[in-house]
């Protein structure tokens, strides 16, 4: 025994400690259940807009409408024939009750039967019905029942518990007078309740005048409202299949909610058709808008955005790490096509080190975004940002580059450059690298487009950001931009002046000790310009993969650990993996797995709402001369309206009303592959 434990200590020993760490607490990402949702309208054949009632048969679903009953049959719907008419009613009473209206009947396994009409609610006892009595005090260790509220449904579960649904939450009891209130302080979405039923293994679903929600067999509540998921909110009905999906009446039509196993890498390669069906243009992958709302397959208008560069940067990022975790030959073609399209962006515009916007070739269909009287106030003058390109005269570009884009320029040279390129290629990174890092050292640490003056954003010298109070919240984000630029710099074209100029800013500018706050506040809030998060943590993830001086990093890791702590919250796959890469720390691996798996399937930009629901707090502060609204916790991806990291995740509300536009997988991927790629999470 003894000569075994000094082996298993020699192993120990010998073995780096990240090689067990990672073997012993990666997380590994099994199969998961994906939300998705199946809408139907009057467009799909329902003889009516308004749906008030629902019944499944075998393979067969019936519905009444406010234009006739239709039945759903091998994948249509169609007009349901006299001879098949359905009776809705849950089941036939022995007597009319109390009231002039029966809402919801329900039998329970000891065959009493319970019954909630316009008069109130009901047991049929002693061949006569019995008011149902709500608890109003604490005196017998239960939360009360609202006095005031109104009963509107009711079902029993097959172990005799009675559940009510009323105009302010849910209200279950044993039939004896004890109680369990469940409302927003409990987790209730919406407390306006018009229906419920029971699924399998514990969960039921509860139908609202706002949506439905769902309590699922592993303890959660879940929230579907708006277009993502209904084709109406307020809910008149719910009916469960075989399948255990949930066939939901609405005022706009039926839809069917239900679960889909799958893994994260089958999730990813959905994404991938997505962007490369509909996104990518040239090899610049961006949003596009839809030219029939909510209908991808209709056809796409492609966008010209403010930041061609920095979106398709973070789809050569995602393709670059994809690459270095697969070796699939055909994500090593797709970072290609888009590293080469950004380097376009620099060529196009004639100005050696400065990069375009976004370009666009005057015969191009289908593409909107240039505005030829579009300008922008610089200084106090007024100028023109699309001009056409001295190097094609049949290509336009879009000036005014900003900060973001030369972060994501920055971010993606220095991560294809170490993932993919070729020795060719390498070649051709570094001189576009060392012709735009000697553009912003030629104009004294600021960016100059095609007017000849500094653009809004492109401003990294220190009479800027050290000595002009107007540029103070820029100052921790722009020294952390700069000495990032001028570090993949030294790396990539290996010219020791760019370390020296990088030195300089540290030593004689402060610029180290000002990225330590660079995450700006304001009045406790950690929700100011999430903008500028997204592109801190690309600058760290390059920045801190290339700095080796411990005192240098000592600083570097202050400003990470600062910056996470106030992101984690969020729950972000990038802000987290991005911390647990650079520092080995545990960073939240499990939550950021779980927004990778919450993340919508649909990636149309459809309007939601959150303002309204029972179970979010909401805070108010005077932001920017008006008052802004925001959840004090983030609400999960499948929950709030799309966005990149660059979004509000505390925003309650958001998105288009009809679903005009559609983004691309990026944001969802690079975070993807990135954790795949650092051994961050595992996939079984």
């Amino acid at each position: 025994m003894r000569v075994i434990c000094v082996f298993f200590w020699l192993f120990v020993l010998c073995v780096p400690i990240g090689v067990l760490a990672g073997q012993a607490f990666t997380l590994q990402a099994g199969a998961f259940p994906q939300r998705m949702a199946d809408r139907y309208t009057t467009a799909h054949g329902l003889p009516g807009k308004r749906v008030t009632a629902i019944k499944v048969d075998g393979d067969a679903v019936f519905v009444e409408t406010e234009g006739g009953q239709a039945v759903f049959e091998n994948g249509r719907w169609q007009r349901l024939e006299a001879s098949r008419k359905v009776d809705f009613a849950a089941m036939r009473l022995p007597e009319p009750p109390p009231g002039k209206r029966v809402l919801s009947v329900a039998q329970g396994p000891d065959k009493r039967i319970w019954v909630v009409t316009d008069a109130g609610a009901f047991r049929r006892e002693g061949g006569k019905y019995v008011p149902v009595t709500k608890p109003t005090s604490y005196l017998t260790r239960q939360p009360p029942v609202n006095v005031d509220a109104e009963f509107t449904c009711v079902a029993v579960d097959r172990m005799g518990h009675v559940w009510f649904g009323t105009d302010s939450g849910l209200a279950a009891t044993d039939g004896k007078n004890w109680w369990n209130v469940i409302d927003g302080s409990r987790g209730l979405p919406y407390e306006e309740v018009t229906c419920l039923t029971f699924g399998r293994d514990g969960e039921f679903w509860v139908g609202t005048t706002q949506g439905v929600c769902r309590y699922t067999a592993s303890g959660r509540w879940q929230y579907y409202w708006g277009p993502r998921y209904l084709p109406g909110n307020h809910v008149h009905a719910i009916a469960l299949d075989r399948e255990g999906a949930a066939w939901v009446a609405t005022d706009g039509g039926v839809a069917r909610l239900y679960d889909k196993t799958m893994t994260l890498a089958q999730k990813a390669a959905h994404y991938e058709e997505i962007t490369r069906k509909r996104h990518n243009r040239y090899g610049f992958v961006t949003g596009c808008l839809l030219k029939k709302p909510g209908d991808p397959e209709a056809g796409v208008i492609h966008e010209a955005s403010d930041n061609d560069g920095l979106w398709t940067a973070v789809y050569v990022a995602a393709q670059s790490f994809r690459y270095a975790t697969t070796k699939d030959s055909e994500a090593r073609a797709s970072a290609r096509k888009s590293m080469w399209a950004m380097l376009d962006l620099v060529r196009y515009t004639g100005i050696p080190g400065f990069p375009a916007r976004a370009i666009i070739r005057k015969n191009e269909k289908d593409v909107t975004g240039y505005d030829p009287e579009e300008t922008v106030r610089v200084r106090g003058e007024t100028d023109k940002i699309w001009f056409t390109s001295p190097v094609d005269p049949e290509v336009l570009c879009k000036g005014d580059t900003s900060s973001d884009e030369m972060d994501g320029h920055y971010f993606a040279w220095y991560v294809y450059h170490e993932l993919v390129a070729d020795a060719a290629e390498k070649a051709e990174i570094a001189r576009v690298v060392r012709a735009c890092t000697d553009h912003i050292l030629r104009n004294d640490l600021t960016l100059v487009g095609h007017t000849g003056r500094k653009t809004r954003w492109g401003v990294w010298h220190p009479r800027f950001i050290n000595d002009d109070p107007t540029w103070w919240e820029e100052r921790g984000l722009n020294a952390l931009e700069i000495l990032c630029f001028l570090k993949v710099a030294e790396h990539i074209c290996q010219e020791p002046r760019y370390g020296a100029r990088y030195r300089e800013l540290i030593e004689k500018h402060h610029y180290l000790l000002n990225t330590v706050d660079q995450k700006v506040t304001q009045l406790g809030w950690h929700l100011v310009n999430h903008s500028d998060d997204q592109m801190a943590f690309m600058m760290y993830y390059c920045l801190l993969q290339l700095e080796k001086d411990p005192d240098i990093r000592r600083v570097l890791l202050q400003s990470l650990e600062r910056s996470w702590k106030i992101e984690r919250p969020e729950a972000s796959p990038f802000f987290n993996f991005v911390y647990g890469a650079l520092t080995g720390n545990p960073c939240d691996a499990e939550a950021a797995v779980f927004a990778l798996q919450d993340w919508p399937w649909e990636l149309i930009e459809w309007q939601m709402r959150g303002t309204h629901r029972s179970d979010v707090t909401l805070l108010h502060a005077p932001l920017g001369g008006r008052v802004r609204v925001q959840t004090a916790v983030a609400l999960p991806p499948s929950e709030r309206r799309l966005m990149r990291w660059n979004g509000n995740p505390y925003q309650p509300d958001g998105g288009t009303p009809n679903g005009e536009s559609e983004e691309d997988g990026s944001a969802w991927l690079m975070p993807y592959w990135m954790g795949r790629y650092h051994r961050l999470f595992t996939e079984r």
